[in-house]
């Protein structure tokens, strides 16, 4: 069979071949409406864009994706490590970077995968970065790589941390110094990664026979903002019972969350014991040093970068799931409550 074309897909779709093209190229200009039908016909035909004679694909590039966050990638203390070991390794291996962001979901092909520019993709990171979206360039023929990612969709190469066991650890610490009113600061339910940590902490309470209180499951306020674990410490503090400690899910969030308690004229952990996730260098951070969950970072990386060296070399390959272990870092954030009563 004809390998299908542009002109396929634009006749199934019933639009104009032009759009097709502004389609593959994350072009602005189309309709919802026409977008979906056009990612349907592509699905339908199996069709796979052919790079021109002008972009050729280049010998020896990989692309990392990523999605646009109010810092740079660099900023994010967790991604930059696991970047780093990425970019460490690709040396090594004689490949070059080529890095590619989004901004919202979409289903649109990356540039760099539409056309074929590259030998391998590693996606880093949730959020905007979609199953769906994911489905799409597996189906493109594209080496694939998730890294703090995975897919509910289909089996795919990935490299993630074992973020349910860490807030396991993490909440059954504060349990077992004696707190009873354990509250978790959530994150955007997007990130599957931090919904695995919700888990964590819901399990451990459940295990420690603990009653569950939805007072105690404290939504996301300030996605996105510098402060974030800000508003939602406030609105914990205005609780009619308070917890006596809180599990963040991230540091970024534990930090905004100890803000607001010396804010609030408290201190951590004399009035309120917090642990957060991610184990950022304890100078980032102001006292008390946080009691945290650390995970090889640049490992990630290194591990993210052979493994999809391996498939690029290796395209049959079952897809694996690595799982990085993790485990609790006890600083001076957390104690025993002062008032068991």
């Amino acid at each position: 069979m004809a390998r299908p074309t542009i002109t396929d897909v634009a006749k199934l779709a019933g639009v104009s071949p032009s759009a097709v093209s502004m389609y593959l190229n994350n072009r602005p200009g189309i309709g919802a409406e026409a977008q979906a039908r056009i990612a349907d016909a592509i699905d339908e035909l199996g069709y796979v864009p052919r790079p021109n004679d002008s972009r050729r694909k280049s010998r020896g590039f990989i692309g990392v994706l990523v999605e646009q966050l109010p810092t740079l990638l660099t900023g994010d203390l967790f991604y930059a490590d696991v970047t780093n070991g990425i970019q460490r390794e690709a040396e090594r291996l004689g490949y070059s970077i080529a890095v590619s962001a989004i901004s919202e979901p979409t289903q649109v092909l990356p540039r760099l995968v539409a056309e074929d520019s590259i030998e391998g993709l590693l996606a880093l990171g949730g959020g905007d970065i979609t199953d769906q979206l994911l489905h799409r360039i597996i189906k493109s023929g594209m080496p694939l790589v998730t890294v703090d990612n995975q897919s509910d969709l289909q089996p795919l190469n990935s490299v993630v941390v074992d973020n349910y066991r860490g807030a396991y650890l993490a909440t059954q610490h504060l349990i077992e110094q004696g707190h009873r009113r354990v509250a978790i600061i959530q994150g955007p339910r997007k990130y599957k990664s931090l919904t695995e940590r919700f888990h964590g902490y819901l399990n451990a309470m459940v295990d420690a026979g603990l009653s569950f209180d939805c007072g105690l499951v404290q939504r996301p306020l300030s996605s996105g903002l510098p402060n974030k674990g800000y508003r939602e410490m406030e609105a914990l503090l205005a609780l009619d019972s308070p917890p006596t400690a809180v599990f963040a899910v991230s540091d970024r969030t534990a930090l905004g969350a100890i803000q607001a308690i010396e804010a609030a004229g408290m201190k951590v952990p004399r009035d309120i014991s917090l642990v957060g996730f991610d184990d950022m260098p304890p100078d980032v951070y102001p006292e008390p040093a946080l009691t945290t969950v650390t995970s090889e970072r640049l490992a990630m990386g290194h591990i993210a970068m052979r493994r999809l060296h391996h498939i690029i070399k290796n395209p049959g390959a079952v897809p694996i799931n690595i799982v990085m272990p993790c485990q609790l870092v006890v600083r001076n954030s957390s104690a025993e409550p002062v008032n068991t009563s």
